[in-house]
This record gives structure tokens, sequence and C-alpha cells, in this order.
């Protein structure tokens, strides 16, 4: 008999190794799946490059092997909640099946008592994952990005870099370039405030500069208010208004901001700080940022959604009407997750609110399944 004021530990035990073991199962196939498909994917992408054979290191299907394999720590973090989600379903079903939900319930031991230890060793996995897969994910995908700019060549975006020390722009004049220094941008990325501009010929020669108030672009002009302009060997003017003539017509500066999967937590927390000192709207990295601390009670959310949906049923065979709506509604809950982070990303919904309600709303609805299904049951 067991004792219900303590935990049948042994079988407790073993019920966690049992979804543990799911678990893998599940994250082994979805794994070798998206491996596969990416796999191919750059052997397309291969084959349709010139000298692409040539200009890879070693054989060139060790390479594509090697950059897929690049792009796995990324997958294995990101398929976390899904794969959760699918091997508490098929875990709670053969529960149900080997009765051994029914075994723990006879002996007066709540549901909220029997789901804890795997909710616990989800947490732990969640945890590891935001704690040690994060960073090496963010490692390994940045290598990936970088092997496939050296041998695909994308295109290389306009030269900016944000530091503390202010924005930093790049951009090509007809008769050389420019390099730009402004302390902030505002008017949607319109107007540099407290700029400098370092302008070179072709040659790289150092030909003037210029400090003003602000820059704003117009079409194909720079337009600089209240400033002042230093010539070699000559004296410096003032000036009220200067315009520079720009090589390609611009609307806007169009100053991308570093892809916040391509930083680790701490430097994505101070990009963020950053961000709002230069000006920069940072609703979308502060979204990720709590998506990523959060993803852990988000896995833990799945286990209470799933557990007394799939464990209400009584049925001995294989419930395939209930663990398709369960699956539903996991998907349901997933995907709503993401688009409310993107209705915070595009400033529609307040970002604090954006990146904690959709986990806090799955969480206690978990809960108050999970508390329900006891009531029912005492």
């Amino acid at each position: 008999m067991i004792d219900s004021d303590n935990y049948p530990k042994i079988l407790f035990l073993y019920l966690t190794k049992l979804y543990i073991k799911n678990i893998l199962i599940v994250l082994f196939i979805f794994l070798f799946l998206i491996y596969l498909i990416d796999f191919i994917e750059l052997y397309r992408r291969a084959s349709q490059k010139i000298n692409f054979s040539v200009n890879a290191e070693n054989n060139y299907i060790f390479t594509l092997v090697y950059m897929s394999f690049l792009k796995s720590p990324h997958t294995l973090k990101n398929i976390l909640p899904i794969t959760i989600l699918i091997s508490s379903i098929f875990t709670f079903i053969k529960w149900r099946q080997n009765n051994y939900f029914v075994i723990v319930r006879t002996n007066g031991i709540s549901l909220q008592k029997t789901i804890f230890p795997i909710c616990f060793t989800v947490l732990a996995i969640g945890i590891f994952s935001t704690v040690f897969l994060n960073p090496f994910s963010n490692f390994t995908n940045n290598k990936y990005k970088f092997l496939e700019q050296n041998y695909f060549g994308h295109k290389k975006q306009e030269s900016v870099s944000l530091s503390k020390h202010g924005i930093w722009i790049r951009k090509k004049v007809s008769d050389g370039f420019l390099i730009i220094k402004a302390a902030s941008i505002q008017n949607k990325k319109n107007t540099l405030n407290d700029v400098e501009i370092f302008k070179f010929n072709h040659e790289n020669n150092f030909k003037n500069k210029l400090i003003s108030q602000t820059a704003a672009l117009k079409n194909d002009k720079l337009v600089l208010k209240n400033g002042i302009k230093y010539e070699i060997k000559t004296s410096p003017q003032k000036f009220k208004i200067s315009t520079i003539e720009l090589s390609n017509r611009f609307d806007s500066f169009k100053i991308t901001s570093e892809n916040p999967e391509n930083l680790n937590l701490i430097e994505l927390y101070d990009y963020i700080f950053l961000m709002k000192k230069l000006g920069f709207n940072f609703s979308n990295h502060l979204i990720y940022l709590l998506k990523e601390l959060l993803q852990p009670i988000l896995m833990v959310s799945m286990i209470l959604i799933c557990a007394p949906m799939i464990l209400r049923n009584n049925e001995r065979k294989f419930p395939l009407t209930i663990m398709c709506l369960t699956i539903l509604i996991g998907f349901v809950i997933y995907f709503t997750v993401d688009f409310i982070y993107v209705l915070g990303s595009m400033d529609k919904l307040n970002p604090f609110i954006a990146g904690l309600g959709p986990v806090a709303i799955s969480f206690f609805t978990g809960c108050f399944l999970v508390s329900a299904f006891d009531e029912v049951k005492k």
C-alpha cells in the first residue's frame, strides 16, 4: 500500500524516466528531420552557386554537413516547447493506458503532486536551455552565418555600428564616402542629433569635417543645420544650413540594429539599454529577451494544460480525438504567443505586456485546469 502522505518515489522516478525518454525520442525525430531539410536546402543552394566546391576549404559535402550541424543548437532551442507538448501528450496517454495514473489516484495522490516531478524536470531543462544552450546556439549560429556569407556571398548591408559613443554610419557620395557619427536618432530614424561627418575621397584621403546639431535626409541629400565646416588649410566656417549630395536616393537612414538572435542574453540586455540611449525602438529586442527568459515557464504550462485534458479521458484505447484536440490547443497557444510577440514588436502592444502576458495566461490556465481536475476527483 502506498502511503498517500508521501511521494511513491520509485514510481515517480520511473514515470519521470519514461517522460525523459519520450522527450529524447521526439527531440531526436524533430532534429533529424529539420537537419535533413537544412542539408537538402544547402545542397540545393550550393549546386546553384558557381565554383562553390572550389571555394569550400574541404570536401564541399563535408562543408554542407558541418554548416547544417552548426544550425542544430539554434533549432534545438526553438523546438523545445513543441517537443515538450508532443512528448507530454504521448506520456500521459501511456500513463492512462498502463494504469499508472489509476494506481496513483486510487491511493489519494492528486494530479498536482503526480505531475510535479516532470514539471520540475521540464523547468530544469528550460533553465539549462536559457543558461547554457542559448549562448552556445548563439555562437554556432553566428559561425554558420559567417560561413554562409563566405561561401554564398550575400550582399552586405549598409555599414552601421552602434556603440556607447554613438551611431557610426558609412555612406557613399559621388566623389568618395562619408563617415557619420551621431549621438542619437529621432523622428522615425530620419534625423540624427549632434552629428560629426568626415568626408573622404575614393583614395581614402581625408577632405573635410563637418559638425552640426542635426542631419536629416531629404531625397538624395543630407541636410545639416547649425554647424561648422573644417577644411584643410582653411579656417573653420559656420553655417546655418548645408547640404551633401548622396550617391543614391534615401527616404530614411535605414539603420538596422543587431538581430537579437545573434546576441546572448547578457549582450542583449546591454544592447537594449544602448538602443534606448541612442533613440532606437527596442521593443522587438525586449520582447525577445522576455521570451527567452520565460520559455521554461511556457514549457511547464504545456504540461499543466496537457495533463488534465489527456488524463480526464477514461478510455483504455488510444484516445485519438483527445490527442488531436490537445495538440491543436497546444499549437494555438504556441502560435498565439508568437502572434502577440509580433504585435508587441510592431508597437501595437506594450512590450512588457507582449512579453509577459502570453506566458502568464498559459501558466495560470494550466494551473486552473489542474486544480479543477483535482476538485472533480475528490
